[in-house]
């Protein structure tokens, strides 16, 4: 192509980038046939500029030089910083290398010259990869500070702090609390320490990614590889819509994931009940062993009752621990309290002669001095199994 007709490729181009801003428009999710003032703006303009960067890189038969790249890298941080996915962002540098391309064809009668694509190419693979490395830092760089934002906003309300509304969060008028406990995962123990921290950060994402997704409402979040704490947004009269998800939520997480997860959970029927309600929950998820559940203090009442300090606590733990060289006797124990004191169904599910559990018990209550063939003891013995968890 001439010099004249590269000058008539750059006076058109305001051609390529109206259709390139109406296609993008178009086939974005994000707009609704509408183009908003803010496009032309910006997209407009980030658009003549590859044009005109192509032009002169063809016409010279050179690359891209490095300040002409600080434009788009510029505006890789603004969308970054917008939260506009990557997969958009390079959507529309394609588009626009469409429609440059398209002029470049009607102004050489199809027929550009042999280099011209490969120029193109060149020109488009600098600068959208100046520009997606600039957004992925950005990105990543405000990701980072919502995700802090939103832990900071969810300690002051488990610590009963003032909360000035955020602008970007609407507080639910009550909440119920999830607290979570996470299993170590292969990748937690691998590597160096930074390795280490990296594959935690991934693991507590990931499990936040997929819990949201089966979580309704704006879920506050405060998560760390080991687990944390949940807000879900509820109603002041009832827990129950909450819970209900928390309760999907957790297994098919675990299912998604590969990692168990364990939860307590307590409601809040207004925000000054919070701290109170993540106690609860706390309280309840040290007292849950079984995976993939979600504890509420209803399923748990006798062993939440005991699991504050007393001066009795040492003790009524001192008498399992006599039992701790003894897994036979710890397990006899527990199926005896399973059956409600039933030996022969005991002696069934151990797979033992009723006279073996006979002789446990008295084993049992010679170890600790709580005699399970009594009142007073089963109830001393159920008290130190409760405590032991």
């Amino acid at each position: 192509m001439s010099q004249l007709s590269w000058r008539s490729f750059e006076h058109r181009l305001p051609k390529a980038v109206e259709r390139t801003i109406r296609r993008y428009v178009a086939t974005s999710p994000h707009y609704r046939g509408e183009v908003p003032a803010h496009l032309h703006l910006h997209m407009a303009h980030t658009i003549r500029e590859f044009g005109r960067l192509f032009a002169r890189a063809a016409r010279e038969g050179s690359e891209p030089r490095e300040d002409e790249l600080e434009l788009f890298r510029q505006r890789g941080r603004e969308r970054g910083a917008e939260g506009l996915p990557v997969s958009e962002f390079v959507h529309a540098y394609l588009l626009a290398a469409e429609e440059v391309w398209a002029e470049v064809q009607d102004l050489s009668g199809g027929s550009p010259p042999s280099d011209t694509a490969a120029v193109l190419l060149r020109c488009l693979h600098r600068v959208t990869n100046a520009a997606v490395q600039a957004h992925q830092k950005e990105f990543q760089t405000a990701d980072h500070e919502q995700r802090e934002a939103a832990r900071a906003l969810v300690r002051r309300l488990a610590a009963g702090e003032p909360v000035p509304e955020p602008a970007d969060v609407r507080l639910a008028p009550a909440y119920g609390v999830l607290a979570l406990r996470f299993a170590a995962d292969p990748a937690d123990s691998v590597g160096d320490s930074v390795g280490r921290h990296l594959a935690g950060q991934r693991k507590a994402r990931s499990l936040l990614q997929h819990l949201r997704r089966e979580l309704s409402g704006d879920v506050l979040a405060a998560l760390d590889p080991d687990g944390g704490l949940l807000l879900l947004p509820s109603a002041s009269d009832g827990a129950e819509p909450a819970l209900a998800e928390a309760r999907l939520a957790v297994p098919r997480a675990h299912q998604t994931t590969g990692v168990e997860i364990t939860g307590g959970f307590a409601h809040a029927a207004e925000l000054p009940e919070i701290p109170a309600a993540v106690a609860e929950a706390e309280r309840l998820l040290r007292l849950n062993s079984v995976p993939d559940t979600v504890a509420v203090l209803a399923d748990h009442l006798f062993e939440y009752q005991l699991n504050h300090d007393s001066a009795a606590t040492p003790r009524l733990r001192a008498l399992a621990a006599r039992l701790s060289g003894e897994p036979d006797l710890t397990t006899t124990l527990r199926t005896y309290f399973e059956t409600d004191f039933n030996r022969r169904e005991t002696a069934r599910k151990l797979h033992v002669h009723p006279n073996t559990v006979d002789n446990r018990l008295s084993r049992i209550a010679n170890l600790t001095g709580a005699d399970p063939r009594t009142a007073k003891g089963l109830l001393l013995l159920g008290a130190s199994l409760g405590l032991a968890g």
